[in-house]
């Protein structure tokens, strides 16, 4: 094919068509290549930095977990202690009243341990 014989035959306006179509078809190609290398190298820097901050929020996590239960396990502790002082002031309260208080007291105590 001819450019001129082209231009003769459809005009300057279809050449300069047909041109940027080239172009542009060009570009498109080489876009393609860019981005399809930004897509891949974005992808692998994004799986790292997620790696490295799922395994430090995995060993922070850990971390709470554990100060958690410990916690917890120090809650049910004092509480379990307390609800001892807690029945041994009121067995003594009773024993000093001797006012019928400590038959209730027993009662409930036994009802308890039914449980």
């Amino acid at each position: 094919m001819d450019i001129f014989a082209l231009l003769e035959t459809f005009g300057l306006p279809v050449a300069g068509v047909i041109a940027l179509a080239f172009y542009i078809s060009k570009k498109d190609k080489q876009t393609e290549k860019e981005q399809k290398w930004i897509r891949e190298e974005l992808s692998k820097e994004n799986r790292e930095s997620f790696q490295r901050l799922e395994d430090i929020i995995d060993k922070d996590f850990r971390g709470i977990v554990i100060g958690l239960i410990n916690a917890q396990k120090e809650t049910q502790i004092k509480i379990s202690e307390l609800n001892r002082s807690y029945k041994a002031i009121v067995e003594i309260m009773c024993m000093l009243e001797d006012n019928g208080l400590k038959k209730k007291w027993l009662e409930k105590k036994n009802i308890e341990e039914d449980w």
